[in-house]
């Protein structure tokens, strides 16, 4: 069983470098290119390519990656889909996403504001030093360009059409993401950023998501 792992929205593979899978054959997956009007299911697409579809495996997804990895099981049919951070649809959107989506904020990300707006960027979760620098550090790697086309994508997203299993593991202090339904998993205190703040806890109820 192989299970690939799906950063979020401007983060690469180091965003799962606090989760502990010993004993899993774990990939990394990476984003693609972000064209101008993609989506999340051509993104999927994209992504298909570096999945072994004929083995048993297993896509786990953060935030963003969450989104991604539903369209990608439409394509590669895993065992099951792991949610964390994340949502299966509009239907679960925040008031600050259907305003960001209707007024297509996401359209003002550049280098510039985002790192003009950084210091306040503290409603992904309070962090220390070292984990704010590497929030940064991923961010500027996969550019301020991805993230905006990135950002588009997600708030033209209609849902996904994947009907086999889903886990969710949520933190009850997410404000990217308020935990506004029904979830297996949840994190108490946990912020959108939990995987990096409480990779421990994080990673024993993944381990039991991905044994279940």
């Amino acid at each position: 069983m192989t299970v690939y792992l799906l950063p979020g929205i401007g983060c690469d593979h180091r965003l799962f470098d606090r989760i502990d899978l010993a004993g899993f054959d774990t990939v990394k997956l990476r984003w693609p290119d972000f064209q101008p009007g993609c989506t999340l299911a051509s993104i999927a697409q994209a992504i298909s390519q570096e999945v072994q579809k004929d083995g048993p495996h297993i896509l786990v997804g953060v935030s963003m990656g969450g989104m991604v990895a539903q369209e990608l099981a439409v394509i590669t049919k895993p065992v099951k889909v792991v949610l964390i951070s994340s949502w299966t649809g509009p239907k679960e959107w925040s008031l600050l996403a259907r305003a960001g989506s209707s007024l297509q904020l996401y359209r003002s990300i550049t280098h510039f504001t985002m790192w003009a707006t950084w210091p306040i960027k503290r409603m992904l979760g309070q962090r220390d030093r070292a984990t704010d620098r590497l929030l940064w550090e991923m961010a500027c790697a996969e550019t301020a360009r991805k993230v905006r086309i990135g950002t588009g994508a997600i708030l033209r997203w209609k849902g996904s059409l994947w009907k086999g299993p889903v886990v969710r593991i949520h933190g009850d202090s997410d404000s990217v993401i308020p935990m506004r339904f029904p979830v297996d998993h949840v994190v108490r205190g946990g912020a959108h950023i939990m995987v990096l703040t409480r990779g421990e806890e994080v990673s024993r109820l993944l381990r039991e998501a991905l044994s279940a």
